[in-house]
């Protein structure tokens, strides 16, 4: 399945796991990308000069170069997208988790402006419940993560109406 198509407007938040999906975006054309990530906007415009990027402002944080606070989150709020890419500390069944609140904050603005959400994990994350929830299971529409997470918590997400994707762990 693609959630990408030539023409969208997509977020990205600024992890690592979002960061690493950006070489799979040079097959689109007239894609717009935002984000709240410095590092990861930057990167995005250099390995692909065919992409408009945007980034929000606010405050940088500098221990992740991620804008953050509340013009970040009206950003969010006054732009929309079709497809967001999150990534994230934690999943259970009570939902998607992070560690940090001011990047919550702005993860959740984008999830509210964006047609689908989109979160990006991996399995090691499978069972933790880190710091804060960042969204409830019925705000995922697809999580996408590696073939090394745990069965029976992939079939309780797919109960509860998760579309799960399971990626092998070599990248391909």
């Amino acid at each position: 399945e693609h959630f990408v198509r030539d023409g969208y407007i997509i977020f990205l938040e600024a992890g690592t796991t979002v960061a690493a999906m950006s070489k799979y975006l040079s097959n689109y054309r007239q894609l717009t990308a935002i984000g709240n990530g410095l590092g990861t906007m930057n990167e995005l415009a250099r390995l692909l000069p065919d992409v408009t990027v945007y980034c929000c402002g606010g405050m940088l944080r500098a221990v992740a170069w991620t804008f953050v606070g509340p013009q970040a989150e009206a950003y969010f709020r006054h732009v929309n997208a079709h497809p967001c890419f999150l990534g994230a500390t934690g999943i259970t069944l009570d939902g998607v988790t992070d560690v940090s609140p001011l990047e919550i904050q702005v993860k959740r603005a984008m999830a509210a402006s964006a047609d689908r959400v989109v979160v990006l994990i991996d399995s090691t994350k499978f069972g933790i419940k880190s710091f804060s929830k960042l969204l409830d299971l019925a705000e995922v529409d697809v999580l996408i993560t590696d073939d090394g997470a745990d069965a029976a918590l992939v079939a309780d997400l797919r109960s509860a109406g998760v579309d799960v994707h399971l990626a092998r762990r070599n990248g391909n």
